[in-house]
């Protein structure tokens, strides 16, 4: 079985779930919010490459 591991911002403790149960409404440790719990593996809903808004490589914030 596949695992998904999620950090919890708040107590910092790593919460690991099978692959295709959502994301948690809290963190089963301290019961902080669903909006402390980032994904911390492979496999998220990132936009993927060139999808997102970027200024230029050099990483001055100009356009």
């Amino acid at each position: 079985m596949e695992i998904k591991k999620f950090l919890c911002g708040n107590c910092k403790k790593t919460i690991e779930i099978p692959r295709g149960t959502p994301k948690p409404e809290v963190c089963p440790h301290c019961g902080a919010p669903a909006a402390n719990i980032h994904r911390i593996d492979e496999g998220g809903r990132g936009l993927g490459p060139g999808k997102g808004q970027r200024c230029c490589s050099c990483g001055s914030g100009k356009f």
